[in-house]
């Protein structure tokens, strides 16, 4: 957790006043602090000048060049506030923000007490139970767990149950921490139910803190309880998110945000857990232990970092870590990394290298590991890294703005990628509707059950977000497979408007660590009433008919998902033509012809396979047939079926990918 930004409160204020106002909500603290000298050289008891002045010179302090300027600024910080209290305690928030300067000095047991005295005078205050719930976390963080517990326990403070709690889950001792979460009844939903989050997450109860997550989402009734659930994502977002978090106040609007959070991070939105949420918390539990930093972000540490140019306003969101903790809890541990003067790690799906050694000035190191522009010692590729020193800081300033803009999901270390081939298929549906199917196969040949049980269980999930990452449809499906039996094809059926959507799907073993995860943009094709339109093309392996079959009802396809055929192939054709116009006498004629069409790679050209004409007095028939495609070479072919309206002279046409290989 961080510090939350401070809050100044008052009606009108002087002109004065009002320049030093905006000084410091700029962070012109020195500013800031030559403008209230002034005014207090008039009137050195205006105790809004005061505590305007208390606060630069605190923030002033955690930007020093020298280490006693560290103390004459909190010294003077300190001053003013002692001032004020002595004048009226209960002047705006001051009991937090002298809290704050308290943090700064590390005397957090003090911070605690003036917090906690601050949400009894004010419970008000949107930003006071944030902050304290930062000091508490500090705390428990940088003292020994049992000396933690012995000072808790003499405290009358609502929260010190819940972090004494938390001591006792950092050690492991999950019960203990269970039973105090469960008889802590005076404790805010929110932040009980982000305890029992992080409990079961710590427990491997994936599920369970998922759950408690979406409970702790859906009860939010606040911007007191938004900003504490805020607290836990915010090392993670992008700019934009924090931007439009700061512009809610609305309780609905709050959890339409930490939904759409989630739902645009989650690799597998249709199961029972969300994934990357696992591992966010993963994450932090580790960041906690390894780079937790207990200093002051500043920007004189080296001529690279100097320039706050180079990183975006999450940075400073994320300033209880390190930097080498930030990359983490962003994007995990690194795909491969350097060792030497600087420690360098490399991403490698997104291409980002992020270079960390220590910089100390005038014998003042700001951060034990942090931000360099260049390798020192052994590094990557040239390309990667810069061609020399001006071309590192040029790439690692674009590496530092997208990696602190962006975070990834990572599966668990023994995680075994799957290989789930899939298909989508857009046909009419009802009531101006499109019927959206996607078929899939799992690949029972490639597990390797951890039983010795000759079965497996498998979940299967698709799920439909709208383009803003609204929830439109989830559906989940559990299979048990034996394994040596023949491949099977499973299929999900929604009905969709013709609009752009993110689609997900995914399959895992259950007890296992196969997991197949695959999300992308789709645009559902539109069906209208009249004009020459056409369905996607289906390939199947064969298919069940009633006699006669006219509508999709009377078939049962066996789709083949993957689009690959051994050769000689003769694979089934399926599509629907809709609005076919019909002649005097009735019917309808039009010319069909099938086409492959080699990729780039393949020496021979366009292949025509069968071109016919058809009549008949559907205007909306639904065609299969068996294609012989022995002429063409094994390769990737795309397979083009083009529809001629012979009696208005309009075309259409669809396409589908399809592989031909050797019989093995």
């Amino acid at each position: 957790m961080v510090i939350v930004c401070f809050f100044l409160f008052w009606q009108v204020a002087p002109t004065g006043l009002d320049s030093a106002l905006r000084a410091v909500e700029a962070h012109e603290y020195g500013d800031a602090v030559d403008i209230l000298d002034g005014i207090l050289l008039s009137d050195s008891t205006d105790v809004t000048a005061r505590y305007l002045r208390a606060i630069a010179l605190r923030e002033q302090g955690r930007n020093p060049t020298l280490l006693n300027r560290i103390q004459r600024f909190l010294s003077r910080s300190e001053r003013d506030f002692e001032f004020i209290l002595t004048q009226d305690s209960s002047f705006q928030d001051i009991l937090l923000q002298y809290g704050i300067l308290k943090r700064y000095r590390n005397d957090l047991q003090r911070a605690i007490k003036l917090g906690e005295a601050q949400l009894n005078y004010r419970p008000d205050l949107d930003h006071t139970l944030p902050t304290l719930l930062s000091f508490y976390w500090r705390y428990i963080v940088t003292h020994d767990s049992e000396e933690a517990r012995q000072w808790l326990r003499g405290q009358s403070g609502v929260l010190a149950p819940l972090f004494l709690g938390r001591t006792y889950e950092r050690q492991g001792m999950f019960s203990a921490a269970e039973q105090i979460y469960n008889t802590s009844d005076d404790l805010p939903t929110t932040i009980t139910l982000l305890a029992r989050a992080r409990l079961e997450f710590a427990r491997v109860q994936w599920e369970a803190g998922t759950r408690a997550v979406e409970e702790a989402i859906s009860s939010l009734d606040s911007r007191v309880a938004a900003l504490v659930l805020f607290e836990d994502i915010k090392m993670i977002a992008r700019p934009t998110e924090v931007a439009m978090f700061e512009e809610i106040y609305d309780p609905a609007e709050y959890q339409d945000y930490f939904n759409v959070f989630w739902n645009r991070r989650n690799p597998m939105p249709a199961a029972p857990y969300n994934a990357r949420m696992v591992e966010h918390y993963r994450r932090l539990r580790i960041a906690e232990q390894d780079y937790l930093f207990n200093g002051f972000r500043s920007w004189f540490r080296s001529e690279f970092t100097s320039l706050e140019s180079y990183f975006p306003p999450t940075y400073l969101l994320s300033s209880d870590y390190t930097d080498r903790g930030i990359i983490f809890l962003r994007h995990g541990e690194p795909d491969d990394y350097t060792m030497g003067e600087s420690n360098s790690w490399l991403y490698h799906d997104s291409l980002m290298v992020f270079h960390f050694a220590p910089t100390c000035i005038a014998q003042i190191c700001g951060i034990t590991d942090h931000f360099v522009p260049s390798p020192r010692g052994p590094t990557f590729a040239s390309s990667i890294v810069g061609l020399d020193e001006l071309d590192a800081e040029r790439i690692s300033a674009k590496y530092l703005m997208d990696g602190l803009s962006t975070d990834r999901h990572q599966w668990p270390t023994d995680t075994r990628s799957w290989s789930v081939p899939y298909v989508l298929g857009a046909f009419r549906g009802m009531e101006g509707q499109t019927l959206v199917e996607m078929y899939y196969q799992i690949p029972i040949h490639e597990s390797r059950s951890s039983s010795e049980s000759d079965s497996i269980h498998v979940e299967a999930g698709f799920a439909v977000h709208s383009m803003d990452w609204k929830g439109i449809h989830y559906i989940r499906e559990h299979h048990v497979y034996t394994l040596g039996a023949p491949l099977r094809v499973n299929r999900f059926q929604v009905d969709l408007p013709s609009e752009e959507f993110h689609v997900a799907f995914h399959a895992r073993e259950v007890d296992d660590v196969h997991v197949h995860a695959s999300r992308f943009t789709y645009t559902v094709s539109e069906f209208t009433e009249i004009g020459l339109q056409m369905s996607d093309i289906l390939l199947a392996d064969s298919l069940d008919a009633l006699p006669d079959a006219s509508a999709r009802e009377d078939l049962i396809l066996y789709v083949n998902p993957s689009g690959e055929f051994s050769q000689p192939a003769v694979p089934l054709i399926y599509y629907e033509i809709y609005n076919l116009s019909k002649a005097p006498d009735g019917q309808t004629r039009y010319e069909v012809s099938y086409s492959l069409i080699p990729d780039e790679s393949a020496q021979q050209g366009a292949i025509t396979l069968q071109t016919s004409e058809q009549r008949g007095i559907d205007d909306s028939p639904i065609v299969y047939l068996s294609m012989d495609m022995g002429e063409a070479n094994f390769g990737s072919y795309t397979l083009d079926v083009h529809i001629d309206d012979l009696i208005t002279g309009t075309a259409v046409s669809s396409t589908r990918e399809v592989t031909l290989s050797r019989k093995e």
